[in-house]
């Protein structure tokens, strides 16, 4: 038995990733963005499109609060050097990643990186 398999959409069409694939873009983001120092935050804020400059993490985490952006896009955005895509609240957000089955295991996230901040809780 090999690793799980599953389909996913994307914009260029059907893509089969396997769940060691999560680990992969754990791995880019480590490589983009660290583990959590503030050079690290700043460096996600401009991934995400925030021109001004922010001075502390508590900052970057009240900048954060409202934004609502599916993780494992995000992760392929910056692997691609594109924009990710922003939804309007978190109702969308859960819509779009139940739909599309776009999950990232929380526990794959270590604790005090940026990304956390990402991470929404989606309950069906």
């Amino acid at each position: 038995m090999g690793p799980k398999r599953r389909n996913v959409n994307t914009t260029t069409g059907v893509v089969t990733r396997s769940i060691s694939t999560r680990v992969q873009d754990l791995e880019i983001w480590v490589d983009c963005f660290g583990t959590g120092e503030l050079g690290d935050w700043q460096d996600m804020m401009r991934a995400l499109g925030f021109e001004q400059e922010f001075m502390s993490k508590n900052q970057c985490r009240k900048a954060l609060k409202y934004i609502w952006v599916n993780i494992t896009d995000f992760l392929f955005a910056v692997a691609t050097d594109t924009k990710p895509h922003f939804f309007a609240n978190h109702y969308q957000l859960a819509r779009y990643t139940l739909k599309n089955r776009k999950f990232f295991p929380k526990r794959l996230i270590p604790k005090g990186s940026p990304l956390r901040e990402l991470f929404s809780s989606i309950i069906t």
